[in-house]
């Protein structure tokens, strides 16, 4: 029987292969790309993030994407690891595994670009628009209505980004056999 929150037999190969993605994705989150200083800066963590959701279906990427902050906050050094942007992450993770796994992706399927669309808004409104903004008020001070005045608005110009690299990208990720077979 197949649920929403099925979740794939987790195999040797499954595991080295999350494990693998988690340390890409830790890699991978320290380069980002600015687009306006300080105001809009476009990371590529969504690609890995996306690819986690299709190997490792809803919970275990809830799990993972949780580890990989836990990871990535911990190996910084700065010590300022707050648990509610961990539980950001895995719910993202649990997002990413909804809309992705068992999904293969092609270019030319317009609803495959409607699916990678609604996606990439519903993860972006959770993350960036709404929970950041909420946390970055609760633990910092800033209200949400200065941090949209400081720019946080222009990360609307992500979304077609977001949309264009994972239609461009994972299609051709999932030609090669080893994840392919990971995916369905």
């Amino acid at each position: 029987m197949n649920t929403l929150f099925s979740r794939p037999k987790m195999t040797s190969q499954r595991l080295v292969t999350l494990a693998m993605l988690a340390a890409l994705a830790i890699v991978i989150s320290k380069f980002s790309i600015t687009v306006i200083p300080n105001q809009l800066v476009v990371g590529f963590t969504f690609i890995v993030n996306t690819i986690i959701g299709m190997v490792a279906g809803p919970i275990w990427s809830f799990i993972t994407l949780a580890l990989i902050d836990v990871v990535d906050n911990l190996s910084s050094g700065q010590g300022n690891f707050i648990i509610w942007w961990t539980v950001m992450e895995a719910i993202e993770g649990l997002l990413y595994g909804l809309f992705f796994h068992g999904h293969l992706l092609s270019k030319t399927k317009k609803q495959d670009w409607f699916r990678v669309t609604l996606a990439v808004l519903v993860i972006m409104l959770f993350s960036t628009f709404l929970m950041t903004p909420f946390l970055i008020q609760t633990y910092f001070g800033t209200p949400i209505i200065a941090q949209y005045l400081a720019g946080r608005w222009l990360k609307i110009f992500e979304i077609p980004v977001r949309i264009v690299a994972i239609m461009l990208l994972i299609p051709q990720l999932q030609k090669i056999p080893e994840l392919r077979k990971l995916v369905k």
